[in-house]
C-alpha cells in the first residue's frame, strides 16, 4: 500500500467520507467564507480586528485605510478556491489519522478526533492562503508600518503585532512549524469555531478526552472553556447529521460562551498543569508566578437579579477549577465533589494535587 500516512487516503471509506462531508459543511459557512476572504484580502476588516483587540493606534493600516469592508472580488476568489479544493491536499500527523481510524462512528472518541481533524484543516487552509501573499493588500503594507522606527511602545492597547491576523495568546511564531503563517491559522480557528480548538490530552499528553475553546475575544472571557452539551450536540448534528439548511439558519459556529460553559481553565497554566492543549508548541510555558489582574476581562451590562438567578450564580461558583482566581474562596468540598461526579477519571489528579483531605475518599 503506497498511501501517504499523512493523507486522508489512509482512512477507510466511512471515516474519509465523514471527514470530507464535515469539512465541506464547515467551509460552506458564512463565517469560514468571510474569514478566509479576509486572509486573501491581506487585512482584516476594522470590525473583525476590534473583535479581538482594543486598539488606539490609528496608523495601523487596518484603520489608516479604513478597511471596513472586504475589497471587491475577494469573496469570489474564496468561493472559487473552496469549490476547487481537494482535501487530499491536506496533511496530518499520522498519529491523528490513526486515532481517527481506530474510533467507531457514533462514539464521542470519533466525534472529538473528527473535530480535531477539522480544526487542523481550517488552520492549514489559513496558512496556505496567507502564504500566497497576492491579495489587494500585500504583506508589505502591514510590514512596512510595523517596522517603522518608533519610540518604545507601552501598554497592551499600543501593541504592534508581527501580522494583522492574530490571537493574543498564540504569537510564539519562532517555535511554530510555519512561523507567522501559523499565527494566522490560530486566528482563523478562533474566528470560525469560536476559539482555538484544544483538548484535554490527559496524563499521557496524547489523548482526546474533551473539547475546549480558547476564545481570545475582547468582550468575552479570557478563560478556556468547553462547549455546553447543547452547543456540542448542535455542532455534531451540523457535522454528521442531515444536510443543514443552505441559508445558514442553523449554523452552530462560531460557538460563543455563556454562563453555562463549565468547567473553565485559566490559559496561564492550562497546558502545563491540566494538559489542555492541541500541540505543545502552540504556547510558551509560563514563567514566574501567576499574574493577577485588577480589572475584569469581560464586559457585562448589569441586569436585575431574582432569587433563582442568584442561586444559579452560586451554583456556578461551585463549578470552578483550581485555576480560577476564586478557588481560594469557593474551591471547597462542593466544587471538588461536583467535579468528581462529572469527571470521575480526574479523581486521582485532583486528590493528589489539592489534598485528599478536602473530600471523602
Amino acid at each position: 500500500m503506497n498511501d501517504d500516512p499523512s493523507k486522508i487516503s489512509v482512512l477507510d471509506d466511512a471515516h474519509a467520507g465523514a471527514f470530507r462531508e464535515a469539512l465541506a459543511r464547515i467551509l460552506s459557512t458564512q463565517v469560514a467564507e468571510f474569514t478566509f476572504s479576509e486572509i486573501l484580502d491581506g487585512l482584516p476588516t476594522v470590525d473583525s480586528f476590534l473583535e479581538f483587540h482594543v486598539y488606539t493606534n490609528q496608523e495601523n493600516p487596518v484603520f489608516e485605510l479604513n478597511h471596513t469592508l472586504l475589497c471587491p472580488g475577494v469573496v469570489q476568489r474564496t468561493r472559487a478556491f473552496r469549490d476547487a479544493f481537494d482535501p487530499l491536499a491536506l496533511t496530518f500527523p499520522p498519529g491523528l489519522l490513526s486515532a481517527f481510524q481506530q474510533s467507531y462512528p457514533g462514539t464521542q472518541r470519533f466525534e472529538l478526533r473528527l473535530i480535531e481533524l477539522l480544526a487542523v484543516s481550517c488552520h492549514q487552509i489559513a496558512v496556505y492562503l496567507y502564504s500566497l501573499d497576492d491579495g489587494v493588500h500585500p504583506h508589505r503594507v502591514y510590514e512596512e508600518w510595523r517596522d517603522l522606527p518608533r519610540e518604545r511602545v507601552h501598554g497592551p492597547f499600543q501593541y504592534i503585532a508581527p501580522i494583522p491576523f492574530y490571537h493574543g495568546s498564540y504569537l510564539a511564531h519562532t517555535q511554530y512549524p510555519n512561523g507567522l503563517a501559523d499565527v494566522v491559522g490560530y486566528w482563523a480557528e478562533a474566528k470560525i469555531f469560536g476559539g482555538v480548538v484544544l483538548f484535554d490530552r490527559g496524563e499521557s499528553g496524547t489523548e482526546c478526552r474533551d473539547l475546549f475553546l480558547h476564545p481570545g475575544r475582547y468582550k468575552g472571557p479570557r478563560t478556556i472553556y468547553p462547549p455546553t452539551p447543547k452547543q456540542y450536540d448542535a455542532l455534531i448534528d451540523f457535522l454528521l447529521g442531515q444536510a443543514p439548511p443552505t441559508d445558514g439558519s442553523n449554523c452552530p459556529i462560531p460557538i460563543h460562551p455563556t454562563l453555562e460553559n463549565r468547567w473553565r481553565f485559566d490559559p496561564w497554566d492550562s497546558m502545563t498543569r491540566f494538559n489542555i492543549f492541541r500541540d505543545r508548541y502552540e504556547r510558551k510555558p509560563p514563567r514566574g508566578s501567576k499574574p493577577r489582574s485588577c480589572v475584569r476581562s469581560e464586559v457585562r451590562k448589569g441586569k436585575p437579579l431574582n432569587q433563582a438567578a442568584m442561586a444559579a450564580a452560586l451554583q456556578r461558583l461551585r463549578q470552578i477549577t483550581p485555576s480560577s482566581p476564586l478557588w481560594a474562596d469557593w474551591g471547597n468540598v462542593g466544587s471538588v465533589v461536583f467535579y468528581r461526579l462529572h469527571k470521575p477519571e480526574e479523581v486521582s489528579r485532583y486528590s493528589l494535587e489539592f489534598g485528599s483531605s478536602t473530600v471523602d475518599k
